[in-house]
């Protein structure tokens, strides 16, 4: 499947913590596949919700039936691009993200990669939603820790009844 496809196949009918990113990486490791992001999302939700998932698709189905999902600002892979064409992509991105915020309408925003938070923001704004908003690292360059406690901390406000039932 193709990542869009792969994207939708994922797509919990009721959207409760919508996952931000910039776009599909180049290299085609993407999150509803398995890639850095994927493993330390997984990891931070075993935590919280304190189980353990057999494999990739096992968390995926789990992170979809807690209506959690990952859209990306834009579906063009940017990573390698240079700065200003990426720039100019991502703000490209801005319109559309905000059209599929108006369908979401999601209970919270999670933006994965402080670069981007200006994109999403803006995206926010065009269309007037009204909802918290976090700002996480990406997971890599030394990042891992900090978005695992700071997702499990979101994770605890947003599903605390589900996580503390025994």
């Amino acid at each position: 499947m193709d990542t869009e496809s792969l994207r939708i196949y994922y797509k919990p009918k009721a959207i409760k913590l919508l996952f931000i990113g910039e776009s599909p990486p180049a290299s085609g490791k993407f999150f509803y596949e398995r890639s850095l992001m994927t493993t330390y999302t997984s990891r931070a939700f075993e935590s919280a919700f304190k189980t353990s998932f057999v494999n990739t698709k096992a968390f995926l189905d789990f992170f979809k039936t807690k209506g959690c999902y990952l859209e990306d600002l834009t579906v063009t892979p940017v990573n390698r691009m240079p700065k200003t064409d990426r720039e100019k992509t991502l703000e490209l991105g801005v319109k559309s993200l905000s059209k599929k915020l108006i369908e979401y309408q999601p209970m919270a925003i999670l933006i994965v990669l402080k670069r981007i938070e200006r994109y999403v923001i803006n995206a926010i704004k065009m269309d007037g939603l009204s909802c918290p908003i976090h700002t996480l690292p990406f997971p890599g360059n030394s990042y891992q820790n900090k978005f695992k406690q700071e997702l499990i901390t979101i994770l605890e406000k947003y599903y605390g009844d589900e996580i503390y039932l025994d």
